[in-house]
């Protein structure tokens, strides 16, 4: 699966802004991901839409941690914002979108030049709409045809029709979600994924469980790691999947890219917020 040019790792998704009980930290499924690839030594480019509050502070967070930003601007709406609050004992999260819900406008090519995109060998698209997932799919496709293409729903995969989800699952080489969008992603094409998508990479996170690798032949399971104590959930999974990218990208088996996947997942618990591990 990896390219003996190892080349650019493109991370699409949001950028955000997280109050997780009533504490604000940096987040977004996309810039969480780019951070744990940052720390871990690499350089991802980040594609995405955030508002001029983004410049500043989050903004030096990311490039101090080695991410290459490469974000539209919206002048006209706030940095993206995730909301986790706790009420009467029980856990309640919503999602503005502010300036990410504009993403479908913003042509990749526009923002990235085309010189790098075509050195872009692994890239992930992250929580987006099935219209701005497979636009920009295609526009990497344009000048990387063979990149490594990880498809990554997240909470958006409700909004998917099956059409939509048919055809991001058709572009891509990897589907990971966690189990629960596991089991909407069944409902909407009212068929076992693994049956309709036997060429592809199917990896359902399990959160304390685990995770299962489905490889079109077999199945693996890969066992979580304790963490030494557990502070907030929030980002695990896309600590995860930065761990994953990490082991594919340097060329290790799946099982192991997982491995360290489930590492890094274990060490985000460990604090409050997506982005201080």
């Amino acid at each position: 699966m990896v390219r003996k040019n190892r080349g650019e790792i493109l991370i699409v998704g949001p950028v955000a802004i997280d109050t997780i009980a009533k504490e604000e930290s940096y987040g977004g499924t996309a810039a969480n991901m780019s951070y744990g690839l940052g720390i871990l030594g690499l350089e991802p480019m980040l594609f995405s839409s955030v508002g001029v509050d983004f410049l500043g502070a989050f903004e030096k967070h990311l490039k101090k941690c080695g991410v290459d930003l490469r974000v539209h601007i919206d002048k006209k709406n706030k940095t993206a914002h995730y909301y986790d609050v706790f009420e009467s004992s029980k856990r309640q999260n919503v999602f503005h979108l502010n300036a990410y819900k504009n993403i479908a406008k913003v042509s990749l090519d526009k923002i990235v030049p085309k010189e790098d995109i075509k050195n872009v060998t692994f890239a992930v698209f992250s929580s987006s709409t099935s219209a701005s997932t497979v636009k920009h799919i295609q526009n990497l496709k344009k000048y990387s045809p063979n990149a490594i293409i990880i498809f990554d729903p997240g909470r958006e995969i409700i909004n998917f029709s099956r059409t939509g989800l048919t055809r991001c699952m058709n572009l891509c080489d990897i589907f990971i979600v966690n189990e629960n969008e596991y089991k909407q992603a069944k409902n909407i094409l009212k068929k076992d994924l693994r049956q309709v998508f036997k060429g592809k990479i199917i990896i359902e996170t399990l959160g304390e469980k685990g995770s299962i690798i489905f490889d079109g032949k077999k199945e693996m399971k890969i066992k979580a790691i304790r963490p030494k104590c557990v502070v907030d959930t929030t980002g695990a999974g896309d600590a995860y999947r930065a761990g994953l990218i990490f082991g594919l990208w340097k060329g290790f088996s799946l099982k192991k890219a997982c491995t360290i996947g489930a590492r890094l997942a274990s060490k985000n618990v460990e604090y409050m917020g997506c982005q201080r591990y």
